[in-house]
């Protein structure tokens, strides 16, 4: 290799096993996030039924108040860390599988490239994952890249379908079935998305190191 050919391939790697990183983190603040709202849950905890008394004003039960206050603050973070987990997630797939694809294609990038807007969301493309069976038929790990990329294509379908059917006002009874079954099935969709990242991480290191990409 010469000097700039590993230059780029270390940069690149790099940057691919960085994103890879920093999907893995919100992973896991997202789980410890459920984990701590799971905790809160009225229904599961023993109720303390003592009474106190606002001067002059009311009476409340301040285990209960305390349990909502902290249901609340955990419901909260956990639909804050499940945004972050699910966009960066998605990052992660479009962005390796976008440097997978431009390696394929003889170059040489030094970084994943991806836009970032001013709220720190990384927008990525609309469009379906590439398909790599032809580039990398003979790579051992292609048919389970094959199958995580239909099964991020299937949850992502299910999400739009949720989100179309959340926006009627009224359901009827095959719909409200329809919309449970599609929120069952997007709720997989950031582990998907995440699953398909590291499986195209994998796919980028055999490109690079088989000697292929030169």
């Amino acid at each position: 290799m010469t000097h700039t050919t590993i230059a780029w391939f270390d940069s690149l790697t790099e940057s691919v096993a960085a994103l890879g990183a920093a999907a893995r983190e919100t992973r896991f603040a997202n789980q410890a996030a459920r984990a701590a709202l799971w905790a809160v849950e009225p229904g599961r905890l023993q109720p303390v039924h003592g009474l106190l008394s606002v001067p002059g004003k009311y009476m409340i039960r301040p285990h209960d108040v305390a349990l909502a206050q902290l249901h609340d603050l955990c419901r909260a973070h956990q639909s804050g860390t499940a945004a972050l987990y699910e966009n960066m997630a998605r990052a992660y797939a479009y962005g390796t599988a976008t440097a997978l694809l431009s390696v394929i294609k003889g170059e040489q990038p030094q970084f994943v490239e991806l836009c970032r807007d001013e709220a720190g969301q990384y927008s990525t493309p609309f469009s379906l994952l590439p398909d790599f069976r032809e580039a990398l038929g003979h790579w051992v790990g292609i048919d389970r890249l094959d199958a995580l990329r239909w099964e991020v294509d299937s949850r992502q379908h299910a999400a739009d379908v949720a989100d179309a059917f959340a926006q009627c006002e009224e359901l009827a009874d095959y719909e409200s079935a329809a919309l449970t079954e599609a929120r069952a099935l997007a709720a997989g969709l950031a582990d998907s998305w995440c699953a398909y990242g590291e499986q195209t991480e994998a796919a980028l290191h055999f490109l690079l190191t088989s000697g292929e990409s030169q």
